[in-house]
């Protein structure tokens, strides 16, 4: 409970004395990519306990430094540099991920918007890759949005091949010229999660917090709850 409460004041007093255009959500990519000749720096923060009830002891620290770049007007690229804190405290450079997103046609040119987003991860010692491919699809209903991320992640190590279907969906609404308040879902064979998110900001700054839980079990070392924050600048 101390953890909500620390992390929503920090959100309400950056949110409220800044400048920001905010992503609506923390775990859903939406109908957007960096305009060309623009870049972005985003900070995000996300702490997973594998205990809802007991967070010492059980949480675990990632943090993801990104910067993306507008290419064209069809697609950007973006370079993340990954660092996790495990439960014994110790903090490691865990890896790198090389992102790019293509548009197709035009904003409602179709009944949702397409998007494709595809991922390179990497282990520093290139001992592990991932590649991760996502089709993102997004509808406005005026202040209302709805964003559907299907997509898979294949993991390749020395010893096996693993091919994981995923999905993520995000539902938010537009509360005057700067709040957005919303809810969010996703899931793999490892677990379901729903939860809460807010997000606020303008064209130079912007914050997002979302919470998600597990629905029902989920599998032994996966996470029962998980929050993230993310702080975007707009260069």
């Amino acid at each position: 409970m101390k953890i909500y409460i620390n992390i929503f004041l920090m959100l309400l007093t950056i949110a409220y004395t800044s400048l920001a255009d905010q992503r609506k959500f923390v775990w859903t990519y939406e109908y957007m990519i960096m305009e060309p000749g623009k870049a972005e720096i985003e900070q995000y923060s996300t702490l997973s306990s594998i205990d809802a009830g007991e967070f010492k002891g059980n949480t675990s620290t990632e943090l993801n430094f990104e910067t993306e770049i507008g290419m064209n007007k069809h697609f950007d690229f973006a370079v993340y540099q990954n660092f996790k804190q495990g439960t014994d405290g110790i903090m490691i450079y865990s890896g790198f991920k090389l992102r790019t997103r293509l548009i197709f046609g035009e904003k409602n040119q179709f009944w949702m918007d397409p998007l494709i987003y595809l991922e390179y991860k990497g282990k520093p010692d290139f001992s592990e890759h991932a590649i991760e491919a996502k089709l993102i699809l997004e509808k406005n209903f005026g202040d209302f949005r709805l964003s559907l991320n299907p997509y898979f992640e294949a993991e390749f190590t020395e010893e096996k091949t693993e091919f994981v279907p995923k999905y993520a969906i995000g539902a938010t609404y537009k509360i005057g010229e700067l709040l957005n308040i919303g809810l969010e879902s996703k899931g793999d064979k490892f677990g379901y999660y729903a939860g809460p998110t807010l997000s606020h900001g303008t064209e130079k700054f912007w914050v997002a917090l979302g919470s998600l839980h597990s629905l029902g079990k989920v599998e032994e070392g996966k996470p029962e709850i998980q929050i993230r924050i993310i702080l975007g600048l707009h260069l």
